[in-house]
């Protein structure tokens, strides 16, 4: 960031923030439901998951193109709040944090879909993780 304002990476931060505390504040107002462990670790591999599509693959270059160059669109662009933005889009470990909250957010909300769409790229984890092992008996 030399040579940069900070203040665009921190607008973003507050942004994140800002959005936890109103969904947490909110949540306060009615009766919590629990998270379950397996809630927990469903949200945990589909934030994972949803920050590796979104930062690294193909299929999401579109997102990516409006703040990053390269073919695949991984080197982050411009200057100040889209650099910023594009040095997020392009970070599968910050994608991750910024899903898991917005996943966390919607389970306060909507359990049940919520609770879908991780179900869904967690089976999503587990294949990519099976992979190297079921290759090894072909």
């Amino acid at each position: 960031m030399s040579g940069q304002s900070e203040a665009p990476y921190a607008a973003l931060s507050v942004l994140f923030w800002a959005g936890i505390l109103a969904a947490a504040r909110a949540e306060g107002r009615r009766a919590a439901e629990p998270t379950s462990l397996g809630d927990l670790l469903a949200l945990g591999l589909a934030s994972s998951r949803i920050g590796s599509v979104v930062a690294e693959d193909r299929i999401t270059v579109f997102l990516r193109r409006p703040f990053a160059d390269g073919p695949a669109a991984v080197q982050p662009k411009g200057e100040g709040l889209a650099r910023a933005i594009g040095e997020l889009v392009t970070c599968a470990h910050c994608v991750s944090l910024w899903t898991a909250g917005a996943l966390a957010s919607a389970h306060l909300a909507r359990p049940r879909e919520t609770r879908f769409v991780a179900r869904v790229f967690a089976a999503y984890a587990v294949a990519e993780a099976a992979r190297p092992l079921l290759a090894r008996f072909r």
